[in-house]
């Protein structure tokens, strides 16, 4: 439900939701294609999750066997999971917002040629840590995945509750943020550069 709250002037013209920690199906997407597509190219912004990429590849190219010209950019800014060219790799979770936000302001200005590249180069630039203090509860289960004590947080866990990579007692929110911006700065220098920070929760 995240990205219906970005639907508007200057941001995304839709927004796709599946059953919930699952990928919105090809005919829900095609239709939203159709629906925004305005002969001037429709980019799609993906989390990089191997059902989300399958799903919305496919819909781009039933799209374009209608002659729906579609580009897409893959979000993976999550440094708890390492970056690698093998399997899905990084994750995609808060930093799409800035995307939605940088590319929408590009196809505001009518620089439709230049969305996708504006996309893909923030892709490039965000990096994106989380924190939990509970583990999170799996719909179809009705369960956790795995367990957080009460005293405990859980470093890096994922969007869909995937564990994360440290599982430590509780600190304070300066402790917490020195770890959570100590492995971004880890994973990407930012030296001499104007940067925008996002707090997510």
């Amino acid at each position: 439900p995240l990205h219906a709250g970005f639907v508007g002037k200057g941001m995304l013209d839709a927004a796709i939701s599946g059953n919930v920690f699952s990928s919105p199906s090809p005919d829900r997407i095609g239709s939203a294609i159709e629906q925004v597509s305005c002969g001037k190219g429709v980019l799609m912004v993906i989390k990089n999750y191997s059902g989300d990429i399958m799903n919305f590849g496919l819909s781009a190219d039933l799209a374009e066997m209608d002659d729906i010209e579609v580009a897409q950019v893959i979000v993976k800014d999550d440094v708890a999971v390492p970056d690698r060219e093998e399997g899905t790799g990084r994750r995609g979770i808060a930093g799409t917002v800035f995307v939605h936000k940088i590319a929408g302001a590009k196809a505001e200005e009518k620089a439709a040629a230049e969305k996708k590249a504006a996309a893909e180069k923030a892709v490039r630039n965000i990096r994106t840590m989380g924190v939990a203090m509970t583990p999170c509860i799996l719909p179809a289960v009705g369960k956790p995945g795995f367990q957080i004590a009460d005293d405990e947080i859980e470093i890096g866990m994922g969007i869909h509750g995937e564990q994360g990579v440290e599982t430590t007692k509780i600190k304070s929110a300066k402790e917490i943020a020195e770890i959570l911006v100590g492995r971004i700065l880890d994973d990407y220098d930012y030296s001499g550069s104007e940067v925008a920070v996002l707090v997510n929760g």
